[in-house]
């Protein structure tokens, strides 16, 4: 166990290695690049699984065969293990040393038939290590594709001409006319009066007052926005003017003051605006509607599972839900520019936007279920199956009765890998767990097939090994004379 132990730490560590998944990961240079041309990616994940497992099925009949061969030399020398048995029944150690004797010496192996599932082990942890840097880096790729549609919409909403002249510009402007002298005069003519009759409110009256009148001319929610920021940075700022510089003329003040909270206001609400387009493109996007239809944004996803690189589980969301669930979703490419094949500003940037750049996509999107356990449930089920078949042939073929201390562990094993099959399927990616549910039955129909070749080619009368050997008695002398 230690030993397997050792195997799968060198083998993850190994497949940790990989900075891109596309160049220099093996399985996802099979399954982005070899495959490609396939679009349903589940696809690929079915054919990879059944490719390894014919590949690695000649293991498995050369397994069924050394199986076989001990059950036959089980069979034939279960005499000599009797008489062993009375010979040594009082000393155990020598036992099972005489017992081993004899099992090689007849050409009894046990080891042979236990590298299949080593290599099965190794390349299990293997696949297991990729289809988690793939799954990261999938949900990393998927959300960089909605990041560049909001950035170029952005870019292009607050971008400039080819006279130079920026959006920011146009709707300052555009946000000055349509309001410009309406509010200075309503909120002038309040805050004067206000001041004459009640100084301590001076700024909130006029304020109320101006919005008052003035909103009665808004047109969408984005002016009424400028509009009230507008109105709130200007009266703060006439008052602070007021109190600042208290012999100067109105007529100062109140243009000072507009010329400060028009360039705060508008330029906030222009950034708002521009924002709020971007999102409303990248929503688009996700949702394939306008001129993103019948293209957009795509899952990889199978039958019932929204998304294969999301766990298939109720409780989990296609999405990331917030910033932080996205960067827990997608590891080291979160923080590795290298890794992520972006500037290092970028990244950080790019990261940072997600609940911005999502924000449309999460409060209107159907982005909730995952899955509904099926594949969980398929991969703990096939896996008690096989392990309940396996243990039936060890059982059969001698293999068991050789197992010693170890028998414990064994039957542990039963209980114990459905379990962590139950965790792979729950914490992981579908993707992977779709590979389990394959693999366990490619195992199945594999095992039925070579165990049915092998009883043709290892008929029962043919045992093997050396027949009739005596059974030698050594040792000290049993004092009852057995």
């Amino acid at each position: 166990m230690a030993l397997l132990s050792g195997i799968a730490a060198v083998v993850t560590s190994a497949a940790e290695i990989a900075v891109t998944p596309y160049t220099t990961f093996p399985w996802a240079l099979i399954l982005n690049g070899a495959m490609e041309g396939i679009g349903f990616y589940a696809l690929r994940i079915i054919l990879l699984t059944v490719c390894l497992k014919l590949i690695l099925s000649p293991l498995d009949f050369f397994q069924r065969y050394k199986m076989r061969k001990n059950q036959l030399i089980t069979m034939r020398l279960k005499p000599q293990m009797e008489k062993l048995e009375k010979a040594y029944g009082n000393n155990p150690k020598v036992l099972q040393q005489k017992q081993a004797e004899l099992n090689k010496r007849e050409g009894m192996s046990y080891l042979a038939s236990c590298l299949p599932m080593i290599v099965t082990l190794v390349v299990f942890m293997w696949l297991w290590s990729a289809m988690r840097t793939n799954a990261e880096y999938k949900q990393f790729d998927n959300y960089v594709r909605i990041y560049e549609r909001y950035d170029d919409a952005y870019v292009q909403a607050f971008g400039t001409d080819d006279e130079g002249k920026s959006w920011y510009d146009e709707a300052a402007g555009r946000l000055r006319a349509s309001y410009g002298d309406e509010f200075e005069t309503a909120f002038e003519g309040a805050y004067e009066a206000a001041l004459a009759s009640d100084p301590d409110n001076a700024k909130m009256t006029a304020y109320t007052s101006a919005i008052a009148d003035a909103s009665v001319t808004a047109s969408a929610s984005f002016d009424e926005e400028y509009f009230t920021l507008f109105a709130r940075i200007y009266a703060e700022t006439y008052d602070e003017f007021v109190s600042a510089y208290p012999d100067s003329k109105g007529e100062e003040l109140y243009a000072a003051a507009k010329v400060q909270a028009d360039h705060i206001a508008s330029g906030r609400i222009s950034d708002d605006y521009c924002v709020s387009l971007a999102q409303e493109e990248a929503a688009d996007y996700f949702n394939g509607v306008g001129k993103y239809e019948g293209d957009g944004y795509a899952y990889d996803s199978f039958i019932w599972i929204r998304d294969i690189w999301s766990p298939d589980t109720p409780w989990s969301s296609s999405i990331a839900e917030d910033g932080n669930d996205f960067i827990s979703r997608i590891g080291t490419y979160a923080t590795d520019a290298s890794r992520s094949g972006v500037e290092e500003e970028e990244l950080e940037k790019m990261v940072s936007s997600y609940d911005t750049v999502m924000k449309l996509v999460l409060e209107e999107g159907d982005t909730g279920v995952n899955g509904y356990l099926v594949l969980p449930v398929l991969a703990v089920g096939l896996n008690i199956v096989s392990q309940v078949i396996s243990r039936r042939q060890q059982k059969k073929s001698g293999q068991d009765a050789q197992l010693g201390q170890n028998k414990g562990c064994m039957t542990a094993m039963v209980i114990v890998m459905p379990l962590l099959m139950a965790y792979f399927a729950f914490i992981y990616c579908a993707a992977f767990t779709l590979y389990m549910v394959v693999n366990s039955t490619m195992s199945l129909l594999i095992n039925l097939v070579t165990s049915a070749i092998t009883r043709r080619i290892v008929p029962t009368h043919s045992g093997g090994g050396h027949s009739g050997a005596s059974v030698e008695r050594q040792g000290r002398p049993d004092p009852n004379g057995k």
